[in-house]
């Protein structure tokens, strides 16, 4: 949850809502997402773990779990209540999920139960790209939607089915099951729906975060494809020589992208294979200029960093 107001409001209530929580299992309430869960021990990121009752279901079946809490007193409930080795507990919140991203770890699975509706619209955009960005490919995020009213001094904001679509068609995921149900402590008000979401494995090895931008740009043009696949190889294969400039952006020297494409396209180009049906060789293609003829006698297996 990103919204003060909430965290706050779970300081206060720790105890109370704990045993709440508590009182119900992670069969009954999750039990539309079990069959979707890894099938082998996995690394699976609980956010909003509030007193961890998820994260020691998930590790009891032999998965490695890290809990993101932002609120203190839900941390002790969960350390206290749940002491496992196999749960790491991070204080932690989004939509930036600063923390998570520091250990360096991508996950098999992503769970986020009954917190979406604490995240502020403003904010979703990030988070949802924060979230996908941490997700293995092939992996799955699994959000429960709280449909029904608020409550005094927790801050809520409406949800719906239609803004995750969205938001999974933007970033190259899709929506593979929707399911509702009532509340498991029976509050008549209130229903749950469960979406779960898939990254799709397509074997590029690319950073999910050039997803989004590969699916929304026009590439009107052949060298915006040849960026892209230049900046996901070096992403793959030489991401340490990269700086991290801050939350939104990773600066990439210019001579590493000059050679990254040089060596992926200089033996394409020889062999006279086309970029287009209507570009072969060095005719047509835009970014070949006298720099690029100029190497023509020099392999591409020898130029090194």
């Amino acid at each position: 949850m990103s919204d003060p107001t909430s965290i706050i409001w779970y300081e206060h209530n720790a105890s109370t809502v704990a045993n709440q929580y508590e009182s119900v299992t992670f069969d009954q309430i999750h039990d539309w997402l079990i069959s979707m869960l890894p099938d082998r021990p996995g690394v699976i990121l609980d956010v909003g773990a509030g007193t961890g009752r998820d994260a020691a279901w998930l590790a009891a079946h032999g998965h490695e779990v890290v809990a993101v809490e932002p609120s203190a007193a839900m941390r002790a409930e969960g350390g206290r209540r749940h002491p496992d080795p196999r749960i790491r507990w991070i204080p932690d919140r989004l939509p930036g999920l600063d923390q998570t991203f520091r250990l360096g770890v991508c996950f098999d699975f992503i769970l986020l139960s009954a917190v979406w509706m604490h995240v502020p619209p403003t904010d979703r955009g990030r988070a949802f790209r924060k979230l996908i960005t941490l997700l293995k490919p092939g992996g799955f995020i699994a959000i429960t939607l709280r449909n029904g009213r608020s409550e005094v001094g927790r801050a809520m904001y409406p949800v719906g089915r239609d803004e995750l679509e969205r938001l999974a068609r933007e970033h190259g995921a899709f929506v593979e099951l929707v399911a509702n149900s009532p509340d498991r402590l029976n509050r008549n008000d209130i229903g749950w729906t469960q979406i779960l979401i898939r990254l799709p494995d397509d074997g590029t090895g690319a950073l999910p975060l050039l997803r989004h931008i590969v699916l929304g740009d026009a590439k009107s043009s052949t060298y915006k494809l040849a960026l892209l696949r230049t900046v996901a190889r070096i992403a793959d294969s030489a991401a340490g020589m990269t700086q991290e400039v801050d939350d939104e952006h990773v600066a990439v020297p210019l001579g590493l992208i000059a050679l990254f494409w040089i060596r992926m396209f200089k033996p394409l180009i020889k062999a006279d294979l086309p970029q287009t049906p209507t570009n072969r060789g060095m005719d047509g293609l835009g970014f070949i200029r006298d720099g690029f003829r100029a190497l023509d006698t020099i392999s591409h297996l020898l130029m090194v960093a």
